[in-house]
């Protein structure tokens, strides 16, 4: 009968330890730990994401937005609107539309339009669309919006350094500027 306790207590102990290392090796990384995009290096503000700079890897079920392997295509071709560590896991507003973040390194800057600036604007403009500048009834300059305020007293738009330099000598001589603007590239080429 002792005989057998001690076998009993020396089966469960080889059970227990398999057991853990089973749950270490396997049952974690199963239950616990998910897939979630991170970058495979430092990523700069402004920067174009491509596909090799997405890695996926396991971290802890936790932030319930963070990003997917599935939501993979939905941050290719988007710029960073932040600076983002290699690892971190990555979250959709990390992220937005090509052209619409400020970087003095790639001559890209946001202006921003008061309503006294302005002539004439539609209210119904928003981030993303392309604004065309026009004084005296010429064509000035176009630019991205970032930023429409509600009520469409005050944008604001990313430009060059040439680009602010012409809108703002346009305001500091008092003239108006109209803007118009379109949604889409075919509508600014033309296309139906």
């Amino acid at each position: 009968m002792e005989k057998g306790k001690k076998i009993i207590g020396i089966v469960l102990i080889l059970v227990s330890i398999a057991a853990l290392f089973t749950w270490e090796k396997w049952g974690k990384n199963r239950f616990l730990y998910e897939d979630v995009l991170a970058f495979s290096q430092n990523v700069e503000k402004g920067t174009v994401i491509t596909e090799d700079m997405i890695s996926t890897v396991k971290m802890d079920i936790g932030e319930e937005d963070q990003l997917k392997s599935a939501d993979k295509k939905s941050i290719i071709g988007r710029e960073a609107a932040y600076f983002i560590h290699k690892g971190a896991p990555l979250f959709r507003e990390y992220f937005v539309e090509e052209g619409l973040t400020a970087d003095e390194k790639r001559d890209r800057y946001i202006l921003s339009i008061p309503a006294d600036w302005l002539l004439s604007a539609p209210k119904t403009m928003t981030r993303g669309d392309r604004a065309y500048f026009y004084s005296n009834g010429k064509f000035v300059t176009s630019a991205i919006l970032s930023y429409a305020e509600e009520e469409g007293k005050s944008y604001e738009v990313v430009v060059s350094a040439s680009q602010a330099e012409t809108l703002s000598k346009i305001a500091s001589r008092g003239d108006e500027i109209v803007i118009t603007y379109t949604t889409n590239a075919a509508e600014a080429v033309g296309v139906s």
